[in-house]
């Protein structure tokens, strides 16, 4: 009876924290309503803070649902008035992420992700161990431009199909020794885009791995068969994990690649706008070393856990080098694909443009006086940001055309069809289905959080909070926030840990006399460090909803991957934060009145 009723009350407990939240939490504005008013602004700021971190910590309502509370809390309590509070939802960061987005769009619209993919897999071949650094760098390169749960949503089927196919190859493999059969390999048709293959191996209800016919074989065949299911089990958890993996480390590498990223940017700007700013050029030369570190030390351990430290047999130039059924599955996969096409050429001539526009527009280390070295030199000062480079790009991808034109001598002579313009390489059509605009409000809500924690005055009474721990090394506050932000985004998404901690770490910074790099920069990129657990971001929860992965197999490898990745970002902020960003001084535009350090 009484497990009933917890199971029950258990069901409903995203409606027991909507209610409960905002009514425990409501004596904050009440007393200083009341009683001290004059710190009203902070306690309500303060209030709706609670409110928004409880609810997308669990999820009460959708996130970006969620995103919204600002827009009817601060009005209402007299935090801001709406119309300030509306303008964060469409920044320019937003700007910025919502080009990014359209041209990763009409990457996936192509098909050229997946000709990425596989060509990257057919490089690196199809022993497993490199099968698994195959995945891993087609993952972490895709998840670069484009969102790391599209990414992790088109590799996972495939490596459930390269893997049927690896474990059929080897199953024929050890017929043809035992004299069973000497027929030649032959591939069945593998859907790429479906559910994972079911494996020869099956699970019995107590959790043990049995085979087809067990009962009528010997029992040293049954001791073969356990230990070649445990294996192929170990490997297919292998591979999952490592395109969740690196999907997650991936994103760290741009400014767009995924949320938090962003949010740091935007949030320099408003706490300190007369700082250098972070654009994209920055963020790249500092975050891609520490991606690729991170990247190379995941598949040491990935591979090593899952699939052993056979080198010799693994390696293409020790080992005995054969041609397998997975790897003619990729293969006959890109085959498919055809020859590059119109379109996929003309995508990767905007894409390789945005990123030489964006690299190029401000080069920061050439002083030119008060004119910005870069292409950006023939403007006004400050006018043209990275957002306004995405826009561009993206805004010629509806006018682009998909097909070469068919406009008078253009025409072939078999062209019978009627004389007009051919299709852009985008079409609204497919940017409203494939767009994720609850991404776009989901930053919105960060950026009106942090704003309002900026005008209400709460961000000052923290910064003077904080200037308690001056004593405290740079270094050692820098590690405990990241390990404070990874362990927090465990349980939450990574954008909710940077839109609820990133405001507050700059307080502190200020607080403490710390250069806001410092803190901000790492504590970003930490956000993105969520391996132990299903929940902690998307590409977890895909490949743990494929099946096969326990949540003490997330955990177990997961947590390891959070100490490398940790002491990875700690070595970057130490050594390529110096030059990057000047971490080691306190730069006069962060200096406050209220907590002065000079």
């Amino acid at each position: 009876m009484g497990y009933n009723v917890l199971k029950e009350l258990w069901a409903f407990r995203k409606s027991f924290i909507f209610w409960f939240v905002p009514i425990a939490a409501c004596p904050l504005p009440i007393y200083f309503g009341v009683a001290e008013t004059d710190f009203y602004k902070e306690a309500a700021c303060a209030y709706v803070v609670i409110i928004m971190a409880f609810y997308w910590m669990f999820e009460v309502v959708p996130l970006a649902v969620t995103a919204l509370i600002p827009l009817i809390l601060y009005p209402v309590m007299g935090v801001q008035p709406s119309g300030d509070v509306s303008k964060n939802y469409l920044k320019d960061t937003n700007v910025l992420f919502i080009g990014g987005l359209l041209v990763a769009v009409a990457i996936e619209h192509v098909n050229l992700h997946k000709r990425i993919a596989l060509g990257v897999l057919l490089v690196v071949g199809s022993q497993p161990r490199w099968l698994m650094l195959g995945f891993m760098l087609a993952t972490a390169f895709l998840s670069m431009w484009i969102s790391n749960t599209a990414t992790t949503a088109m590799m996972t089927p495939i490596g459930a199909a390269v893997l049927a196919e690896l474990f059929k190859d080897e199953d024929k493999l050890a017929k043809e020794v035992e004299g069973e059969s000497n027929e030649a390999v032959e591939l069945d048709a593998i859907d790429v885009e479906g559910k994972p293959p079911e494996y020869d191996n099956v699970v019995a209800e107590n959790g043990e791995a049995v085979t087809e016919q067990q009962e009528t074989k010997p029992p040293e065949v049954q001791i073969v068969n356990e230990k070649e299911s445990s294996r192929r089990q170990s490997m297919q958890k292998g591979l999952m994990l490592c395109i969740a993996y690196a999907a997650n480390i991936g994103g760290t590498a741009t400014l767009t690649g995924t949320g938090p990223n962003l949010i740091v940017s935007e949030q320099m700007e408003i706490i300190f706008p007369d700082s250098p700013g972070i654009d994209f050029a920055t963020w790249f030369f500092f975050a891609a070393p520490g991606m690729v570190i991170t990247l190379i030390l995941a598949w040491l351990w990935l591979s090593t856990l899952f699939v052993g430290c056979r080198c010799a047999e693994d390696c293409a130039c020790c080992g005995q080098k054969k041609r397998s059924g997975a790897e003619d599955v990729i293969r006959k996969a890109y085959d498919e694909l055809g020859p590059i096409s119109f379109a996929e050429g003309a995508v990767i001539f905007h894409f390789v443009l945005l990123v030489f526009l964006w690299f190029f527009r401000e080069l920061k280390f050439v002083d030119l006086g008060e004119k910005q070295a870069g292409w950006t030199y023939f403007f006004i000062p400050g006018y043209v940001t990275d957002a306004t480079t995405a826009m561009i790009v993206a805004f010629a991808l509806f006018m682009f055309p998909s097909r070469p034109p068919r406009f008078l001598c253009c025409r072939g002579k078999d062209d019978e069809e009627k004389p007009g313009p051919v299709p852009g390489l985008l079409d609204w059509p497919t940017v409203h289905t494939k767009m994720p605009w609850h991404i776009v409000l989901l930053l919105g809500g960060g950026f009106a959080l942090a704003d309002g924690v900026e005008k209400s005055g709460l961000s000052a009474w923290l910064g003077q909070q904080f200037s308690k721990l001056a004593g405290i090394e740079a270094w050692t506050i820098c590690l405990i926030v990241c390990i404070g932000v990874a362990v927090f985004t465990e349980v939450a998404s990574n954008v909710t840990a940077t839109s609820i901690f990133i405001p507050i770490l700059a307080q502190m910074a200020r607080g403490v006399c710390m250069n806001p790099y410092f803190l901000m920069v790492p504590a970003g990129i930490a956000a993105s460090f969520g391996f132990m657990l299903p929940v902690a971001t998307p590409p977890n929860a895909i490949v743990f909803s494929y099946g096969g992965i326990k949540v003490s197999d997330m955990v177990k490898t997961g947590f390891f991957m959070n100490i490398t990745s940790l002491l990875v970002l700690m070595v970057m902020i130490n050594t390529l934060g110096v030059p990057i960003y000047d971490i080691n001084t306190f730069p006069s535009w962060a200096n406050d009145t209220s907590t002065p350090c000079f």
